[in-house]
């Protein structure tokens, strides 16, 4: 369609067949057509040059384009790294170690040097591993070592100063709250190693119901234990446990549940649902893998003088080595030789009671020490009148002795009145987590530490 304007009407009477009329309106149409066409090319042409014009900026536009992409660095020129993983050997030093991969004295001792205000590396421990990154061209980068579970050291070369840095870091660990559960046949260890945990899990139980369960001595059949663990992984693997924040004991057809909550003092400590303190003012045993061998006893047949006499206290047995921890909190009244008794640690507690743990193979306190509930006092061993590794381990009160595995002491000190609704508070989040109702909730939402 064009926009030229209608012919004009032909008069009314007039004979539409005129020839004048006819000519001179196909002469004025033939005239504008012409007039159109030129118009018409024009503008064709007009179009075609912009259409060229932008083209040629288009590709001009492109070729800078790609110029500057020309001036990115390839991958290839991007500084490679060389890491080398390995672990210490026996008797092996750092020294050593540095050297074998090729480094030069002179940046050895530098590297060592830098690391003794933050991690002295004399301290390098047998089969601990160790990463070594080196640039492409050989030169030391940096050295990692795992310290702990928690830290490991970096030392690595600044080259904007050419200097060398020492920093400990703490390993970025996800940490997960999961529920684990099982029923006891045998032993806590033995349910603990069925489901794939580790034995930390039930030292661990065994420290938080230690007060009013002997897991050697009272467990049964048909016991179980649940508990929401704190569970820590790096990179998606699982590496260790973390706190254990509520568990359950299913124990002689009682049940014994503890929360883990911050108490007034800035401690952590484990409490029943109504607040009461779980650990006792006196543990139930100073070992947490224990047999026992011998019980407390009024006449008893020596096993090595072969003559019948008293046996004031309970023998367990363990390994040379097992670390012998305090019952209660109180001060060394004596550490040292004591004849038949051999290696001994005497601690006087509040209330007139006395313990005393004999035939260590170490002593790890001095007299006049105070110690916490807890606390290792020494190892267990076989000196003095013994037969084989145990520990001989007994109470008295007043000057009295009395049975270990009898006596009943009063409990710690419960959640105090003005932490209850918080600890309340913690304690309905876990249980709900205990009772696997709800597990998908943050670690901060009901942990606290």
């Amino acid at each position: 369609m064009t926009n030229d304007p209608l012919p004009p009407p032909v008069p009314e009477g007039s004979k539409s067949g005129g020839g004048a009329q006819k000519r001179g309106l196909f002469a004025t149409s033939r005239r504008r057509c012409i007039a159109w066409t030129v118009a018409a090319l024009l503008l064709a042409g007009l179009v075609l040059a912009t259409y060229h014009q932008g083209e040629r900026s288009t590709q001009q536009s492109w070729a800078n384009v790609k110029t500057r992409m020309t001036e990115f660095p390839s991958v290839s020129s991007i500084p490679k790294f060389r890491e080398i993983v390995g672990s210490f050997g026996k008797n092996q030093t750092i020294t050593e170690v540095l050297l074998q991969q090729g480094i030069p004295v002179a940046t050895v001792n530098q590297i060592i040097d830098c690391a003794r205000p933050v991690y002295n590396l004399a301290r390098v421990k047998a089969s601990q591993l160790y990463w070594l990154c080196f640039t492409q061209d050989g030169k030391f980068s940096n050295l990692r070592y795992p310290v702990d579970d928690e830290r490991y050291l970096t030392v690595y070369h600044d080259e904007s100063q050419d200097r060398f840095v020492s920093v400990m870091k703490n390993f970025k660990y996800e940490t997960r709250l999961e529920r684990v559960s099982a029923d006891i046949d045998s032993s806590l260890f033995a349910a603990v190693a069925n489901i794939g945990e580790g034995y930390d899990l039930a030292l661990d139980l065994a420290d938080i119901f230690g007060s009013d369960i002997d897991f050697n001595t009272e467990i049964q059949k048909g016991d179980s234990f649940q508990a929401v663990v704190e569970k820590k992984y790096l990179d998606g693997r699982f590496v260790k446990n973390g706190a254990i924040l509520a568990a359950s004991v299913f124990n002689q057809q009682k049940l014994f549940t503890g929360f883990r909550f911050v108490n007034e003092n800035g401690k952590p400590a484990y409490y029943a649902p109504e607040g009461r303190a779980l650990r006792r003012s006196f543990l139930k045993a100073p070992l947490k893998v224990i047999r026992i061998t011998s019980k407390f006893s009024k006449a008893r047949l020596h096993p090595i003088l072969r003559v019948v006499r008293p046996h004031l206290g309970v023998d367990y047995a363990a390994p040379v080595g097992t670390p012998v921890q305090a019952v209660a909190a109180g001060v060394v009244a004596s550490a040292g030789s004591s004849g038949a008794n051999g290696r001994m640690v005497r601690i006087r507690h509040s209330g007139g009671y006395e313990t005393r743990y004999l035939h260590l193979s170490r002593i790890a306190v001095r007299t006049g020490q105070r110690v916490e509930q807890g606390a290792i006092i020494g190892n267990v061993g076989s000196t003095g009148l013994s037969t084989g590794p145990h520990l001989d381990f007994r109470i008295q009160q007043n000057g009295r002795a009395i049975n270990p595995t009898k006596v009943i002491f009063p409990p710690g000190k419960p959640v105090s009145p003005a932490q209850f609704s918080s600890f309340a508070e913690l304690r309905d989040g876990l249980m709900a987590k205990l009772q696997g109702k709800e597990m998908n909730g943050p670690v901060g939402s009901v942990a606290a530490r």
